[in-house]
């Protein structure tokens, strides 16, 4: 017979399978803001107050935004002193103590990490007694600076500059913080909020959340995240003086509204409404001290989200959360920043850039209004190379082009082609640009494509015509479409090359190629296909030199008048900026606009260029072709009839409701060049 417990041990066993059982019970649901309010305490080094959390009216929405499941993926663009990492950090301890998430948090490096962990992530464990409870302890248990486990969820606190930090990890949470400041790449292997991402396949509520103080316009990861995410907002305000809401803006000379003050006199300051005209001061802002309440509002949909914590339409019906979501909030909102001082920044900031330093303004233009710093890098003026248009008609090869190629970009929607004639020394002729509209996955809709490359182009000043000499088509987009359609028209379509952009910026315009897997019709066809790698950065810092030329001879870059402001403004949509990458300066090619079709045919059609070799050319053999494409013209005898142009299928732009006429091709019948033929005698 057993001795009876002690009361003691009776004691412990009862606690432990309360302990145990404790996992088995569902919390009352919660969502973040209300969570924080009751459990949440601001300790650590960067609190300048101590205490129970109590959120300003902008921070309940983020908060919001971060528990709400519907919202997949989160992406804040923000300012200093509006209290995003508390924010996070009370994130984290939700998902520990009342969701059970696992989760990873990555900051830029191992040392921003260590940092976190040690001024907000440890007294958040030993000063929360929600997290407290969740802790597990004792013998055997792994906790590290990297590592903290949990009752039913871990925590994964990482550097992010190595691409093992994304892998062996599953997690239904994952965390950027600070993350502009990561790499663009990590060591080739993605960029970082890709790889998070991917963390979270499998989960049944996955959740991304990236914030962080915005960097360089058209490298910053943010910016990236809040310009593709299905809405946008900023935080509005209703205007005490005609009740219509509008968001707080620095405004600026060209603008009627936003912060307004005397030059030199920083404590004038007040915020004009865009719509009544009328000003507040930031004791307005503040009654009481306390900031107005608000909502948060989409700049692309009109849809909000305000004070009773409902997603609601631009007619002000209920609706469903965006599943992406970009967030975008500056230091005019923080109770912890003056309006006064905001001013005086920026008037401090201008004085020293008119004397050279642009420090200052980058810093007050990243940390204090939430936005990008756009470098004025290398680059060429559209306007400027429009006005040196030449009056020659598209669709025509002028004299002095020998040899044509074409470059194709591929898009989900349509095909853009652009053939570029060739002649001494790399100079060159856009000889046409057309649009042909259809679904890149369909076969049926490639023939239009097949056709306009068969096509022959007639000669200026006699009747002879130029076929394409060789052919470079993107794949990036759509890769087995365009495989697929490679390996039938090969033998259609004279030197035609998939292509896959490579940005290594040691990488040769013409780089290696590989045989690559082809999916055909649901057979797999093992090395199917010949892709090859073009060094696009390496052809955009070609182009950049070539544009400066200013006097036709090699490499001086021709154009048509017959041209619309469109294909100048995409092949100048990107300029050249000097970055820090991997600690050491590197010059980048970033986007100054959206679209830049026209620049990737120019560097394809280059690719197909010098894939013949032309740059090598001997100027024998230049006579050769010449003699045999453009010989002299007999002025004894009759001109030859002009030949007919070639009808455009589309040109920029091209609305979709406008149908595209069906390609005819017109052949020549005269004993004209042929380029296969001059491609197998060199």
């Amino acid at each position: 017979m057993s001795a009876p417990l002690s009361k003691e041990a009776l004691a412990a066993i009862k606690a432990a399978v309360s302990l145990g059982l404790g996992s088995l019970r569902a919390d009352a649901p919660m969502s973040l803001s209300e969570w924080a309010a009751e459990h949440f305490i601001l300790a650590g080094e960067s609190s300048h107050q101590k205490g129970g959390w109590v959120g300003w009216p902008f921070q309940q929405g983020i908060l919001d935004f971060m528990s709400d499941d519907r919202i997949e993926e989160l992406a804040v663009k923000k300012s200093k002193r509006v209290g995003y990492t508390k924010m996070i950090t009370a994130f984290v301890a939700y998902n520990i103590a009342h969701r059970r998430r696992k989760q990873a948090l990555w900051q830029p490096t191992d040392d921003d990490r260590d940092s976190y962990v040690k001024s907000e992530i440890e007294p958040v464990l030993d000063g929360v007694a929600a997290v407290q409870a969740a802790r597990r302890r004792g013998k055997g248990v792994e906790d590290t600076i990297k590592y903290k486990p949990f009752r039913d969820s871990v925590l994964h606190l990482l550097g992010g500059k190595a691409a093992r930090a994304y892998r062996r990890i599953t997690v239904a949470v994952s965390i950027l913080d600070e993350w502009s400041a990561f790499d663009q790449t990590i060591e080739k292997s993605g960029d970082p909020g890709s790889l998070a991402k991917g963390r979270l396949e499998g989960a049944p509520y996955p959740k991304f959340v990236g914030g962080s103080t915005p960097r360089v316009k058209g490298l910053c990861h943010v910016e990236r995240g809040c310009e593709e995410a299905e809405a946008y907002v900023q935080y509005h305000i209703e205007c005490p003086h005609c009740d219509a809401d509008h968001p707080l803006a620095w405004g600026g000379k060209e603008l009627a509204h936003g912060f307004k003050w005397e030059k030199g006199k920083p404590e004038t300051v007040r915020h004009v409404c865009p719509n009544c005209r009328e000003s507040i001061t930031q004791a307005d802002y503040l009654p009481g001290g306390w900031p107005l309440a608000g909502a948060w509002v989409c700049k692309k949909t009109g849809m909000r989200y305000g004070a009773d914590r409902i997603w609601r339409d631009r007619m002000g019906q209920p609706c469903r959360a965006p599943r992406t979501l970009g967030v975008h909030v500056w230091s005019a909102y923080s109770p912890q920043r003056t309006w006064v001082s905001i001013v005086d920044e920026f008037e401090k900031a201008h004085r020293a850039m008119q004397c050279g330093d642009v420090g200052p303004m980058t810093s007050f233009t990243n940390e204090t209004l939430g936005e990008t710093w756009e470098i004025k890098g290398d680059s060429s003026d559209e306007h400027a190379l429009q006005k040196r248009a030449e009056d020659y008609p598209l669709g025509r090869v002028p004299i002095g082009a020998l040899l044509l190629t074409a470059g194709v970009d591929v898009q989900r929607d349509r095909w853009e082609i652009d053939v570029w004639g060739w002649g001494r020394g790399l100079e060159s002729w856009l000889v046409s640009h057309d649009v042909i509209y259809g679904n890149p996955a369909s076969e049926a809709d490639w023939e239009p494509v097949t056709q306009h490359l068969q096509q022959r182009f007639a000669q200026a000043w006699h009747g002879g015509s130029l076929g394409l000499s060789a052919v470079s088509i993107d794949s990036s987009d759509q890769t087995q479409s365009v495989y697929n359609w490679v390996r039938t028209a090969q033998v259609q379509i004279t030197g035609l090359r998939a292509i896959k952009g490579d940005n290594n910026d040691s990488r040769n315009i013409v780089g290696p190629s590989s045989l690559q897997e082809v999916n055909h019709r649901g057979r797999k066809i093992t090395k199917g296909i010949k892709l090859w790698l073009v060094g696009v950065d390496s052809a955009k810092d070609l182009l950049l030199g070539q544009l400066a030329i200013t006097e036709p001879g090699p490499g001086f870059v021709h154009t048509s008048q017959q041209l619309p402001r469109e294909w100048y403004e995409q092949l100048t949509a990107e300029h050249r900026i000097l970055t820090k990458q991997n600690g050491k300066d590197a010059y980048r090619w970033v986007k100054r606009r959206p679209r830049n079709e026209v620049l990737d045919c120019r560097n394809y059609a280059l690719h197909a260029a010098m894939a013949q070799g032309i740059h090598k050319w001997t100027e024998a053999q230049w006579l050769r072709l010449e003699q045999t494409v453009q010989p002299p013209v007999d002025l004894f005898s009759a001109p030859a009839p002009a030949a007919p142009a070639v009808p455009a299928l589309a040109s920029l732009p091209v609305p979709a409701a406008v149908p595209v006429p069906s390609f005819v091709a017109t052949r020549s019948s005269n004993n004209a060049f042929a380029s296969d033929e001059w491609s197998s005698r060199l």
